[in-house]
């Protein structure tokens, strides 16, 4: 047998290998007390029960959503984690890599995440009526790509990165691309008030908005049934207009107060005891149990044409200098490129016709 020969007839007894690259975390110190602050003081474990569970749990939530008149969804950042954008508890969250000295992985870009399989059955069950409103404390503004309107269905208490606010009337404008966060936290754009756009983004201390707030009260105060996704509910207000009006109205079997509340997470929240269906399951295997058993499919992601901020530096790149071959520090490179962008963001608002209804009323 040839050279040749031998090695065709090694390679077919060869198994198929795959290569897997795992990035080293960058490592950091002097983040820990920070993160563990935002964390309340320690690291949580996750727990996920077994299927089983998760089934049972999915039925009993079913059921009470068939009785329910008006039941509210309240989501957190735990909705949002199947598409690739981080938490903030969980092992990889922002606020658990900072406690244990580990910068967060910040390489995915996540104006560009598609609303998950969560997102798009709470769109499904308000668009069949078993859910009259949805308030969020995201801001990666994946319930408005799943198609709820800001306003009407839908609270945003934290912000939305596509809308900025005026500092003035607070009034809201829906960009088609990423609103930046500078240092000033102005967009560089004005109101029709003559007030200044800001980011809508919201910082601990920062008040709420108001008209998303009072909405999400007004919602909180007539609702008999709360479903909270992938939420701690240790952030107030947020946390709890989920157990305002009628759904405490309710007691258990040992003359305890229990709310018509449905909470899954997989960490625990200090509302547990109180709840009525408590799922430790992540949102979008629950959601899946739930759909099976109201007999629903959800749609699939709408189309939309909202810009991504890779997109926007790409579109930047022709009006970034030449520095023909000349070594530029990364803050002269940062400067150059938010002028670009700014650029860039011109020429968009330009070409895009101003319609009275895109902007939202004040507070």
């Amino acid at each position: 047998m040839s050279l040749l020969e031998a090695i065709r007839l090694k390679k077919t007894e060869l198994k198929p290998t795959e290569t897997i690259v795992r990035p080293h975390p960058t490592v950091c110190t002097g983040t820990e007390q920070t993160g563990l602050d935002c964390l309340g003081g320690a690291i949580e474990d996750e727990r996920v029960e077994e299927e089983k569970v998760t089934i049972e749990l999915a039925r009993q939530c079913a059921e009470r959503l068939r009785e329910s008149e008006h039941a509210v969804v309240y989501t957190g950042a735990g909705v949002s984690t199947s598409t690739g954008i981080s938490d903030y508890r969980g092992p990889h969250g922002v606020w658990t890599c900072l406690a244990q000295g580990r910068i967060p992985d910040e390489s995915f870009d996540y104006t560009a995440a598609r609303p998950s399989y969560t997102h798009m059955c709470i769109k499904k069950l308000m668009e069949v009526g078993l859910l009259k409103f949805c308030c969020s404390t995201n801001l990666d503004g994946l319930h408005m790509k799943s198609g709820l309107v800001p306003l009407e269905n839908l609270a945003e208490l934290h912000g939305n990165k596509w809308v900025e606010r005026c500092t003035r009337c607070r009034c809201e404008r829906t960009r088609q691309f990423p609103i930046r966060r500078t240092a000033t936290r102005m967009t560089g754009r004005n109101c029709r008030c003559g007030g200044n756009f800001m980011d809508s983004g919201i910082d601990f201390g920062q008040a709420l908005p108001m008209r998303h707030l009072g909405l999400a009260e007004q919602h909180g105060r007539v609702s008999d049934f709360s479903l909270v996704f992938g939420t701690s509910m240790r952030v107030r207000p947020a946390s709890s207009i989920p157990l305002e009006g009628k759904a405490v109205a309710a007691d258990g079997p040992d003359g305890t107060s229990v709310a018509r509340l449905c909470i899954v997470n997989l960490m625990d929240t200090p509302h547990d005891a109180r709840s009525c269906v408590r799922s430790y399951s992540r949102c979008d295997d629950f959601c899946y149990h739930l759909m099976h058993e109201l007999d629903l499919v959800p749609d699939m992601p709408p189309e939309f044409d909202l810009l991504t901020a890779t997109e926007m530096k790409k579109r930047a790149q022709k009006y970034m200098p030449d520095y023909r071959g000349q070594y530029i520090g990364s803050a002269v490179k940062e400067r150059d490129m938010a002028a670009a962008l700014s650029r860039v963001e011109d020429d968009i608002i330009t070409g895009t016709k101003m319609l009275p209804e895109e902007c939202k009323g004040g507070d």
